[in-house]
């Protein structure tokens, strides 16, 4: 009789029912289904794989979110990364002709009897290599690059301040107040080495001018001239703007010696 009791149950327990009674707000009158137990475990399995599956894709989709915004931040460093590329490539196809000149430069003033401390003038580019007439022009190609014009019409709001300074916080250039589309213009004759967005310096423009001197006008509004144009001394080059970290339309206007902010007045006329 023992051995008979598992056959038993196999054959009749999947056979039994289940009642479902529904009991609807108000005292209506219940309704009662009956379903199979076998039916009824079946929906329950069902029930339970479906609320894996629930949970799985919940945390899918936040792992996915997740994933989404890291990749919209890693996209923005990208792009700040590839301005700052973009300036090095210039850069690169203007060092050859800033090498050039500069060594044109040392010459001239060799010819001139400056005193070039330790400064080396190449062999191969004497003055004696230059007639009168050419070292003269030279001379008012050199003169016509330094940075000495100003770039904007208008009163200085902020002077520029050193790291050193400790009595204002750090400014690498001046600040010309402008009004909104008013003209910029190059502070000297030179080479467009960058022009474009930056995150902080807005519309930014940078002047390659030579014996390591640049000269960059930030927050403009737009931009008239390219990488690679070159451009002379007083030339419209942009308008004055508020983009970038700006609260204000005006000029930011950087002069830099070797990679090294220095103050602008030191050139200005």
């Amino acid at each position: 009789m023992s051995g008979s009791k598992p056959s038993f149950w196999r054959r009749h327990a999947w056979n039994k029912r289940v009642s479902v009674i529904l009991v609807p707000e108000g005292g209506a009158r219940t309704f009662s289904l009956q379903l199979p137990l076998a039916l009824g475990i079946g929906a329950a399995v069902v029930a339970v794989v479906l609320f894996g599956a629930t949970i799985t894709l919940f945390f899918s989709q936040a792992k996915l979110l997740f994933a989404s915004r890291e990749n919209a931040q890693l996209q923005r460093k990208v792009k700040l990364l590839e301005v700052e590329l973009e300036k090095v490539r210039t850069i690169e196809q203007h060092l050859m002709y800033s090498e050039k000149m500069r060594a044109e430069v040392l010459t001239l003033l060799a010819a001139r009897g400056e005193k070039l401390d330790s400064l080396e003038v190449e062999e191969g580019w004497s003055a004696a290599g230059f007639e009168p007439d050419e070292i003269h022009l030279r001379q008012q190609d050199f003169l016509r690059s330094v940075p000495s014009a100003w770039p904007a019409r208008g009163p200085v709001t902020r002077e520029f301040a050193s790291p050193g300074d400790t009595d204002h916080p750090y400014h690498p250039g001046i600040d010309i107040a402008a009004a909104a589309g008013s003209t910029v213009m190059a502070a000297g004759a030179g080479s467009v080495i960058f022009a474009g967005m930056h995150p902080e310096y807005g519309n930014l423009l940078i002047i390659d001018h030579g014996l390591g001197l640049e000269t960059q006008y930030a927050h403009n509004a737009e931009l008239n001239v390219k990488a690679g144009d070159r451009v002379q001394r007083g030339q419209p080059i942009a308008t004055v703007g508020s983009t970038g970290n700006s609260s204000a339309p005006h000029l930011h206007f950087e002069v830099h010696k070797d990679g090294v902010p220095v103050d602008p007045r030191k050139y200005l006329d």
